[in-house]
């Protein structure tokens, strides 16, 4: 599977052509009103709307990075990725923003990460935009968060966000205000030409390699190895990333197996990071989150022994062209079955229901249950309004029929018109009340 060539270049004039612009069309952008919860969609149509929003200046509001369905923002209802984000909380960290700002630069220039789009001066911190052109397929979901980790890894000496990786993300809407500190959000364009995703993933770790290539020619294009495995592999292990950050947000922090979920997330996010420092740092912050942490010593040891275990487990999924294998003979740490991870961590069916890949076959059924009942649901509306069309038509052509008899023999009985037209004598009296 290779990416698609990007055919022409596009630009971007003002802020808002990262989320609404000629060639991003499908789907709607939405705004979050961090008060109240409200959503609220913007389709291309709605650009004059969604900037009369920006001027209002109210207090916490996001925007979506991507677009959705209307009235929904589920990774379900994703219609098309536009952005890749990255959340720097520098003040986390102790960096000034000006200091973050002269670090990105350098980074920059030493080609660790690419320029980005947009800057957005969050009231505290700063998030980096990168707008791919034209936008991107749904399925593309699991490339463009194994980007955004691997940025994160990049800059999280800046406090980049570790858990801001999900594609239903919300980052500050331009010009509203930080409610924590009363400051207005703003922008800055740094670059106008938009990326394609092969010139932002050819600033990763190759997905099929442990490191990344010593160097990097200029102009080359990014190849995904056509490896179904593979692909499987980052997809399962980027939802399940989430999953796990979302399950300590749900508890609010209060874990009690707090060693073994700390070592379930490092050999997670190790397959994603393929660096051991990284996945030390993204297991790190996650134990901040707990209301309880853990010794620092005691995350380090736990995730180094992840990553190394992550590691052993990659280079022979490596060897054997990127296909599972199932003996348990040769000692090596597979990941975890869904089932065990649920098991150990004790996750609840009310909890399940709002994760996407560990979720139990109770939890499948329901969906699965779910999606048929939609289908159906979305089939039967098809059915009934092809239905009333065909009313209608019947309806026209009966009428049309009256009304040429009624010419040729006004003095017609209702009963010798219902005969002719072969329906009751009180339809001929609807009809010719119609008429």
């Amino acid at each position: 599977m290779a990416f698609l060539l990007q055919v022409q270049e596009t630009y971007i004039e003002e802020w808002h052509d990262c989320y609404l612009s000629e060639s991003k069309k499908t789907g709607f952008v939405c705004t979050l009103q961090l008060a109240n919860k409200k959503h609220r969609f913007y389709g291309l149509n709605d650009l004059d709307a969604l900037l009369k929003e920006a001027k209002k200046r109210k207090t916490d509001v996001y925007l979506s990075l991507n677009a959705f369905e209307y009235g929904s923002r589920t990774t379900k209802t994703l219609k098309q990725i536009r952005n890749i984000g990255v959340d720097l909380d520098c003040y986390k960290v102790n960096v000034s923003v000006p200091k973050a700002l002269e670090e990105i630069k350098q980074l920059i220039i030493k080609g660790k990460i690419p320029n980005p789009n947009l800057v957005i001066f969050s009231g505290r911190g700063l998030q980096l935009i990168y707008s791919i052109s034209g936008g991107a397929a749904p399925a593309m979901a699991f490339l463009t968060q194994y980007i955004t980790t691997q940025y994160i890894a990049e800059l999280k000496h800046l406090g980049a966000d570790t858990a801001a990786t999900d594609v239903t993300r919300v980052f500050r809407l331009p010009y509203s205000i930080n409610g924590r500190n009363g400051k207005q959000v703003t922008v800055e364009i740094w670059r106008t030409l938009e990326y394609s995703l092969e010139e932002l993933y050819s600033y990763c770790t190759p997905l099929e390699r442990r490191r990344k290539p010593v160097k990097r020619r200029k102009g080359t294009v990014s190849i995904l190895p056509p490896k179904s495995g593979l692909k499987t592999l980052y997809s399962l292990n980027t939802a399940r990333k989430n999953d796990l950050e979302l399950l300590v947000t749900l508890r609010n922090g209060d874990i009690e197996k707090r060693n073994v979920l700390t070592y379930i997330y490092a050999y997670t996010v190790a397959l994603i990071l393929k660096n051991k420092q990284a996945t030390i740092d993204f297991a790190l912050q996650l134990n901040d989150r707990f209301q309880e942490p853990q010794k620092a010593s005691e995350v380090k040891r736990t995730a180094g022994n992840a990553y190394d275990d992550a590691m052993e487990f990659f280079d022979e999924f490596q060897k054997r062209d990127f296909r599972m294998w199932y003996s348990t003979r040769d000692g090596i740490k597979r990941p975890m079955k869904n089932e065990t991870i649920i098991e150990e961590l004790e996750i609840t069916p009310e909890e399940m229901q709002q994760m996407t890949t560990l979720i139990d076959d109770n939890e499948k059924q329901k969906r699965d249950t779910e999606r048929k009942r939609k289908k159906r649901r979305e089939k039967g509306m098809l059915q009934r309004d092809e239905y009333i069309k065909q009313q209608h038509d019947k309806t026209d052509d009966k009428l049309f029929k009256l009304q040429e008899l009624l010419e040729k023999n006004p003095k017609a009985t209702n009963k010798e018109l219902a005969a002719i037209l072969g329906v009751s004598i009180r339809r001929v009296q609807q009809l010719k009340k119609e008429l």
